[in-house]
């Protein structure tokens, strides 16, 4: 069975992260490694955003990244999972994984009776219209990097001052739907997650 490093990073600036990420999958681990955590407020322009554009003087930031997808908020309240995966020792194709990564998601909030939708096409998780979850990856050299994304109780006025990920939708928080246990919530998704990449 394939290891899986597990490390809650707490709040940490993307670019620190970013290198970090970067750093890992250099290093070309044999284990898997999940990091959980949020980001200082940025914004982070995907591969495919052909319209807004890098400005690091703005407040938040805006900051050019080579995940999928186009742009999109991070910040406090916010969580944030990032798979860094040995993609040869998925039990599972790589083109499954953000599928498999929702779909697990999916199966949590099913859990919780909270109603939702996945969305393959704009890869991420609705309620009621809204965009409460977004997923953006790269894989390079064998191993995944970036990640996936949930509104807890994050600042939405920030948040949908852009369209979230190119869509004419807003995004949501996920308090406003349900009450939750924010570390069972979390502990169900990790103890999920490791077992789509166990199994």
């Amino acid at each position: 069975m394939m290891d899986i490093d597990f490390q809650n990073k707490g709040i940490i600036d993307f670019d620190e992260a970013y290198s970090e990420m970067m750093n890992l999958i250099s290093s070309k681990p044999k284990h898997h490694s999940i990091w959980f955590l949020e980001h200082t407020p940025v914004f982070t322009i995907g591969i495919s955003e052909k319209t807004i554009h890098e400005d690091r003087s703005k407040q938040p930031p805006f900051i050019k990244t080579d995940r999928g997808g186009k742009t999109t908020y991070h910040g406090p309240g916010q969580w944030i999972f990032y798979f860094m995966l040995n993609l040869k020792s998925l039990p599972f194709p790589p083109s499954e994984l953000t599928k498999n990564i929702l779909k697990t998601v999916s199966g949590v909030l099913t859990d919780l009776d909270l109603g939702h939708q996945i969305n393959n096409a704009d890869p991420g998780i609705f309620i009621s219209g809204k965009k409460v979850a977004s997923i953006g990856m790269r894989i390079k050299k064998n191993y995944s990097y970036h990640g996936l994304s949930i509104n807890i109780n994050t600042d939405l006025s920030t948040f949908n001052s852009i369209k979230p990920c190119g869509l004419d939708v807003e995004a949501c928080n996920l308090e406003e739907y349900i009450n939750i246990n924010e570390e069972e919530f979390k502990n169900s998704l990790i103890d999920n997650f490791v077992k789509i990449l166990t199994k």
